[in-house]
């Protein structure tokens, strides 16, 4: 009879036994519990289970939508409960770290005011105050400078932080960072704890002892060589300016006419067939690049060179262009141009990174870790026609650029930092304006009247006032540290009820509709344009 009632179990039926645990004759290394087994005396049906949507196994069956309604369910996959103890064992061992270099973790609030310099805010309606909302806080930044004036000198938290940006792999609405600031401390101070911090990581969580000091390469120099503030340096094809070689030297005249030609020499690629480049040139004129085509060009087994553009080069110009690249036999040069300097980088830094992937060069299994540093301090936004700054409103210029605010902006440098670990921006930070008479012009030159500047930060200029220390930190990303020690191509499956790619959690059915009479309490009407 007990046999009967087991054979008709479902798979994923809660159940009570009683028994004799016994060792195992043919036991299973594999499994938790594959040295022992347990022979049956009572067998109870707690909860019969109706039969899941999807195959509850690490192979499932079940498609991102499926499994993202009914997560709760793709919760009890082994896999995602691995990277759900990986987060708890990261968190653990950041909070022993911090706490071992006297940092304090001190909680700030989730409702405060809008200050909407960068990503859109999510915004929060005051019943007791009607037509006023509060801000979910893109980052506690101004909260913990204000605690630095408070004299709590090592501050950290473990916090959630929320933007109203698009979505990708590595983003969602609602993220989690490693939120740190410090007292007295210059940049070399803040980088020497934050490496330390990495290191530690990698050894307590990966096992993987790192004892060099992570390499530094300045923004313009990551932009120069991989057309991106993080680059991905696990492996080379670095790019090469192509300006003199290409530009004039023929009668090519979409080279001629371009501001920016650069190249990059793909190892062992001469071989690609014509389908092969023909793929590579449909991917970067898709629309998330935008590129208006591709140049080839195959070294020769005798060394000559043959290329998509032949009948406009001189074979002189060609081998030039190989001794450029530093090119060899059996090697493949791939060539974009385009008038925008800054835009064909980037469509460049993304072809790089499709070659690397194709030529299997991106091993997950791979860290390489390094600062980008001296990033510029003001980036220029069409769309609100002003000077932005590049990473926030408080971030200090380099001292000895202090004097270009006034004659030559764009050349000011950010006392800025971002640690990239394998083409990953993991964390970032910056040491901060701590004298209001620096922050009052900054937020000139940011385009702020002394009114907006005062009704939108006069607590941390007023907090200013009273004995401000120098002061810098860090922040760091948890879901994108959990993501790559992890192995994943996207944070979601390293947060226990994320968001889908439109930012709804599909399994609450959020965001919804208020009722009118809720709507009518917070002072709101809807009205949605077509």
């Amino acid at each position: 009879a007990l046999c009967a009632r087991a054979n008709k179990l479902g798979r994923e039926d809660v159940i009570q036994i009683k028994g004799e645990v016994n060792e195992r004759e043919s036991k299973n290394k594999n499994l938790p519990t594959g040295e022992i087994e347990i022979i049956v005396s009572e067998l109870t049906v707690l909860n019969a289970s109706a039969t899941p949507p999807f195959t509850i196994e690490d192979n499932t069956d079940g498609g991102d939508d499926i499994r993202m309604k009914y997560r709760y369910l793709d919760l009890r996959r082994a896999c995602v409960r691995k990277n759900l103890e990986l987060r708890h064992q990261m968190t653990m061992e950041v909070r022993r770290y911090l706490d071992s270099k006297g940092f304090l973790e001190i909680e700030t609030p989730m409702l405060i005011g809008s200050t909407p310099e960068g990503a859109r805010d999510f915004v929060v309606p005051s019943r007791m105050n009607p037509g006023q909302f509060y801000a979910l806080p893109q980052s506690p930044q101004t909260l913990k400078q204000l605690l630095m004036v408070a004299g709590m000198d090592r501050y950290f938290q473990i916090v959630k932080c929320f933007r109203d940006e698009d979505l990708r792999a590595d983003r969602q609405p609602e993220f989690t960072q490693i939120d740190c600031e410090m007292s007295f401390v210059e940049q070399e101070d803040v980088i020497a704890l934050f490496e330390g911090m990495a290191k530690h990581l990698f050894r307590t969580i990966r096992g993987i002892e790192l004892t060099e000091p992570f390499p530094r390469m300045p923004w313009s120099e990551a932009m120069r060589l991989y057309g991106s503030d993080k680059p991905g340096t696990r492996f080379g094809m670095e790019f090469v300016e192509l300006m003199d070689v290409l530009k004039g030297t023929g009668e090519f005249s979409v080279f001629n006419d371009a501001s920016y030609i650069g190249g990059i020499c793909a190892p062992g690629c001469a071989s690609y067939t014509r389908k092969q480049l023909d793929q590579l040139t449909d991917f970067v004129k898709r629309s998330q690049i935008g590129a208006k085509g591709l140049v080839y060009a195959r070294v020769q087994e005798d060394g000559s060179v043959k290329s998509s553009v032949d009948k406009f080069y001189t074979q002189e110009v060609l081998l030039r262009l190989k001794e450029t690249m530093k090119a060899v036999p059996g090697d493949l040069i791939l060539i974009m141009s385009g008038e925008d300097v800054m835009k064909t980088r980037k469509q460049l830094c993304e072809l790089r990174l499709e070659m690397g992937t194709r030529l299997g060069l991106r091993d997950k299994n791979k860290f390489v870790c390094l600062w980008v540093v001296d990033f510029p301090m003001f980036e220029w936004s069409d769309e609100e026609g002003r000077l932005m700054a590049m990473h926030h409103p408080f971030t200090h210029p380099k001292d000895e650029d202090i004097p270009l605010l006034d004659s030559d902006t764009g050349a000011v440098r950010a006392n800025a930092y971002d640690m990239v670990i394998n083409g990953v921006e993991v964390g970032g930070g910056s040491i901060r304006i701590h004298d209001s008479k620096l922050q009052d012009k900054m937020f000139q030159l940011l385009g702020f009247t002394e009114e907006k500047a005062q009704e939108r930060f006069g607590f941390l200029m007023n907090a200013f006032k009273y004995g401000a220390p120098p002061h810098g930190g860090l922040a760091y990303g948890l879901d994108r540290w959990v993501s790559l020690f992890a192995g994943l191509d996207s944070i979601r499956d390293c947060i226990a009820f994320p968001k889908n790619n439109s930012g709804r959690d599909v399994m609450l059915d959020a965001p919804g509709q208020l009722d009118d009479s809720q709507l009518e309490e917070l002072c709101l009407k809807v009205d949605i344009k077509e």
